[in-house]
């Protein structure tokens, strides 16, 4: 059975007049209203992705600074060097400034750290290299926000310094030519989460004076950097990635060319996913393993046939960080097989290979739903990479154990940390006891948006409307819905086990779903069990037939029928999980009308399905909240027993006010909204 807690969501499949006149689909009507755009008026502007989401480059802090000074530049002939970050944002940002660099006709290189070598950001060792080389302006990428001392020592030199970053600021910024950054305190840019490839654009907007003319060059770098940094798609992101994934379906770079076919994808449907879990672990397998010149010379391969060599590479790179993140996954399982962790997991290990710890560590979180910290140790040294579990403040718990730590930064949900070996045991004790005294608070894991109460709703033209809310990713993410008290159909396993498939129905409309990295065995629910699930809809295509299929995220056996039971025989029940269920007046004359038509008889089995009562267009919670209402109103008998309640009508020939029912008074008069 899914281990996930659910919140039910405070919306349901409805529509209202405006939202229909305005020609939404019922479906995205209602995940627009979840997100907080309930307004026909709200939910356009919440879909908008044109080019009026974009700024004024000048608008950011410095940029008329940094403008002159590359000007400067260009005009004395002068070498530049740009200085990057091993991770995707960081390689696209390189690679995007080094190029429009060499279309000015600059003498220009990239300068990317080694990972376990240099580490993160800038360091003294590598601006000697680059003043040895006779660079006399530095221009940083996606780093460099709080690299303050080296800023003077490149000053000392006789180095310029022009940063741009996306990072949060320190309270005094580097002394360079230019420090631009949307989250600077003193920054007048409405828009603070570009990513650093985003920074890293609006610099070559504010250098050709266009806000949109440098997009079409460069916007499936500016998209690739901006999902692989997890940056939200919303308001400018919004747009930049789109027109960025257009770019890749139509005309993209040589190297995103090649690398999208060495791995199968390039005839596929490419959207934010394909980016996601296709695209950037490719490229980031390359700083993982310091390999990063194989990245920058994909990306900035002239052809298709140059960029098929470092594609193939890149692949082989990303097959190795596979196999060494397999290693060190495994390595750590094992290491926990004796017992259950109940406090953070710390592990260490001589052999780790300290590029692949950080993924190895969002696993191991993952699976045991705790925080993780991964120690790559040498004879005098440790290196650990630590991720945290729900609201588990990782950074305040780092330092409460500073004492025996050597250096650690980061923030809340993942940090780095340096530690003598010998102080690991220490750590570990006490992390453990600052834990269980300030342990995370209990979470719903799965918060749906929307509840479908009637699954008509789930036809092609809805689920095709959701595709004005694309591209989806961090800050829009794709939409989660449920269904409860639907029927298991049928279950059987595809992928050689490792995978469900899945028929559901409710209300005579059936589904085919498919439930990944599940098996029969745990799925815990048989077939002609009551079920309620979790799940994306998506569009099924295959040998040209198209369907809506169900893409599940979480099934458990049903909580509706002992919900329903809780409601009428005892009148227990919380008031804000049955909102969207209590019955309108007219709903509650139907429901007695309906119930007279059926012989004046009805009889509910909670011990299985209550669709099959003959009153199918009443989702069962709202049907049990109007039998209670009808029964506080004498007109249901109502017995029960082995599971079943057997509703009589009584004759009742006065007029009846629904005001006299306990129930409909909290639910509408005292009610929620």
């Amino acid at each position: 059975m899914g281990q996930n807690k659910w919140k039910m969501p405070r919306i349901a499949d409805d529509i209202n007049n405006d939202f229909q006149a305005a020609g939404f689909t019922p479906l995205l009507a209602a995940i627009l209203r979840s997100r907080g755009a309930d307004t026909p008026e709200k939910a356009r502007r919440f879909l908008k992705r044109d080019q009026s989401l974009l700024f004024d480059p000048m608008l950011l802090s410095d940029m008329d600074r940094a403008v002159s000074r590359i000007e400067l530049a260009i005009r004395q002939h002068q070498k530049i060097a740009v200085y990057g970050d091993y991770d995707v944002d960081g390689i696209t940002s390189a690679c995007l400034v080094y190029d429009y660099f060499q279309s000015r006709g600059l003498d220009c290189e990239v300068y990317i750290p080694d990972r376990l070598d240099e580490g993160y950001g800038i360091n003294k060792k590598a601006i000697e290299i680059l003043h040895e080389k006779n660079i006399e302006l530095i221009i940083t990428v996606d780093c460099g926000i709080t690299a303050i001392s080296e800023v003077e020592y490149a000053k000392s030199l006789g180095m310029d310094m022009i940063i741009t970053d996306h990072h949060e600021c320190p309270q005094t910024l580097p002394n360079a030519s230019a420090v631009i950054d949307p989250k600077r305190p003193d920054s007048k840019y409405p828009f603070e989460e570009l990513a650093g490839v985003g920074v890293a654009f609006k610099l070559v907007c504010a250098l050709e004076n266009a806000s949109e003319t440098p997009l079409a060059r460069y916007a499936d770098l500016v998209a690739v950097g901006t999902i692989a940094d997890v940056m939200p798609l919303i308001g400018e992101n919004r747009y930049l990635v789109f027109m960025g994934l257009e770019k890749l379906r139509g005309n993209p770079l040589p190297g995103f060319a090649a690398l999208l076919d060495e791995a199968g994808a390039l005839k596929k449907p490419i959207s934010a996913a394909t980016v996601g879990f296709t695209l950037a672990p490719r490229i980031n397998a390359a700083g993982r393993l310091c390999r990063t010149e194989t990245a920058v010379r994909l990306l900035m391969s002239k052809n298709y046939d140059e960029a098929l060599v470092w594609a193939k590479e890149l692949c082989g790179l990303n097959r190795r960080r596979q196999e060494l993140e397999t290693e060190v996954w495994e390595d750590a399982v094992r290491a926990l097989s004796s017992d259950e962790p109940k406090s953070p997991i710390v592990l260490e290990s001589c052999s780790w290979h300290p590029g692949v710890v950080g993924i190895a560590a969002s696993r191991l979180t993952e699976e045991y739903k705790l925080p993780t910290i991964m120690i790559c140790v040498d004879d005098e040294n440790g290196k650990g990479s630590c991720r945290s579990y729900g609201d588990f403040n990782l950074f305040e718990a780092l330092s409460a154990c500073s004492e025996y730590l050597v250096s650690f930064g980061g923030h809340a949900f993942a940090a780095g940390l340096n530690i003598k070996p010998e102080n690991i045991g220490a750590f570990r004790k006490a992390l453990a006891e600052y834990y269980s005294l300030n342990p995370p608070a209990e979470h719903p894991e799965l918060e749906p948006e929307v509840l479908i109460c009637n699954p008509a709703v789930l036809n092609m033209e809805s689920v095709e409307s959701l595709e004005e809310l694309e591209p989806c990713g961090s800050g829009n993410e794709h939409p989660l819905l449920c269904i409860c008290g639907a029927i298991l159909e049928g279950l059987s396993s595809i992928g050689n086990g490792k995978h469900l498939r899945l028929r559901i129905s409710k209300k005579g409309v059936c589904f085919d779903c498919v439930f990944f990295s599940r098996s029969i065995e745990s799925l815990g629910v048989s077939e002609g069990e009551s079920v309620d699930i979790c799940f994306t809809p998506q569009i099924n295509e295959f040998r040209s037939n198209r369907n809506v299929q169900l893409l599940i995220t979480d099934l458990r056996k049903s909580e509706t029928p002992e919900k329903c039971r809780s409601i009428i025989e005892k009148n227990e029940f919380s008031v804000d999980e049955v909102r969207l269920f209590r019955p309108e007046r007219d709903e509650l004359a139907f429901l007695w009308r309906s119930i007279k038509r059926l012989g004046g008889k009805l009889e509910l089995n909670f011990d299985r399905s209550l669709q099959n009562t003959g009153l199918d267009f009443m989702e069962p919670v709202k049907l049990c909240l109007g039998i209670r209402i009808l029964m506080e109103l004498k007109l249901l008998d109502i017995s029960s027993g082995n599971g079943r309640i057997l509703c009589l009508a009584r004759e009742r020939k006065e007029k009846t006010e629904l005001e006299r029912s306990p129930l409909f008074r909290l639910l509408w008069e005292e009610g929620v909204n």
